[in-house]
């Protein structure tokens, strides 16, 4: 610290003491900056997993960059995110048709487009599912400018994720300093994830969290796709890994982590109910049959108790800066 003329402050020292355990190629000034945003982070090891993973994937070294991705890996639920900021626009004191689209798009957030005829909620499966969930990302506007998502949006179609844009972008409006942090941060999320996501080169991947309807309870689907694509350019079928967390009604918190390699697919099912496998004895053969019908060979279901400390709630983990979602819940 004396040799970079740094200050004697905590944001430094943990700083330093990070550098003695990673080797890290930055300059004096980055690492003056890293250390201020570091100081006012609350998560330090967090933030000290940024400053790497910002330098190891030469990102610029810019604040806005190091608050996406430290909103990212928060472990802050997307849900409790999104009422804050409807309960802080609540409070505007001269609220504008962009406070009112906001308010009315986060009270739409995950239901399916329509409800059943009977006026009950879908029971989501197959496709009606995969349409309801691509429909959740439409209205984030979570990934317009990925490849992968883009070519499925509709074109013109208003997202949260414009909305907040437009929202922060406002001059001379006055603005609930409350909601405007609670946009930023939600709109930093957003962002961080984006970066987070690779779409160079052969590999790809692709991380989420989007507010979700299950059976008419409200919940959130924390997504990671890794996937490579082929000489063509075009994703290859034959090999990939998804992974689900979702914190169900029932079943309470649940990782489904799906593993595919020539076609061949194993799934493990990660949840503290001792239940949850007689449970699912029944949807197996059925699953076996609709993996068929897409030319998928079903190998294994596994199912695993969850890993948590002794006399600690169980609570999810934020995504893994480096290997993406941490499955150990």
């Amino acid at each position: 610290m004396r040799q970079l003329s740094l200050p004697n402050e905590k944001g430094y020292h943990a700083l330093a003491e990070f550098f003695t355990k990673e080797s890290l190629s930055m300059t004096r000034e980055q690492i003056q900056q890293a250390g201020q945003w570091v100081g006012k982070a609350s998560d330090k090891n967090l933030a000290l997993d940024v400053i790497k993973l910002m330098s190891a994937r030469d990102m610029p070294f810019s604040e806005s960059i190091f608050n996406s991705l430290l909103a990212a890996g928060s472990k802050f639920p997307l849900t409790d995110m999104l009422s804050a900021l409807r309960t802080a626009l609540a409070s505007e004191t001269e609220p504008d048709s962009i406070v009112q689209r906001i308010t009315g798009l986060i009270n739409e957030l995950g239901k399916p487009p329509q409800n059943g005829a009977d006026g009950q909620p879908y029971m989501l499966e197959g496709k009606t599912a995969m349409d309801n969930i691509k429909h959740a990302v439409q209205q984030m506007g979570l990934f317009h400018e990925h490849a992968i998502i883009r070519d499925s949006e509709v074109s013109g179609a208003e997202s949260l994720k414009s909305l907040l844009i437009q929202y922060l972008g406002r001059s001379g409006a006055k603005m609930n300093p409350a909601a405007r942090q609670a946009a930023e941060q939600l709109l930093h999320r957003m962002n961080g994830q984006l970066l987070l996501s690779i779409d160079t080169g052969p590999m790809q991947q692709l991380f989420f969290d989007i507010p979700l309807e299950l059976y008419g309870h409200r919940t959130e689907l924390s997504f990671q796709w890794e996937g490579k694509r082929r000489e063509d350019g075009k994703i290859d079928p034959d090999y990939c890994r998804v992974v689900f967390y979702l914190d169900l009604e029932n079943l309470d918190q649940t990782v489904v982590d799906v593993k595919i390699q020539k076609r061949i697919t194993n799934i493990t099912v990660i949840n503290e109910s001792p239940k949850i496998k007689a449970f699912a004895a029944m949807l197996i053969p059925e699953l076996k049959e609709k993996l068929k019908e897409h030319d998928y060979e079903l190998s294994a279901v596994h199912f695993k108790q969850p890993f948590r400390q002794k006399n600690k709630p169980l609570q999810k983990s934020g995504p893994r800066l480096y290997s993406g979602v941490d499955i150990q819940i």
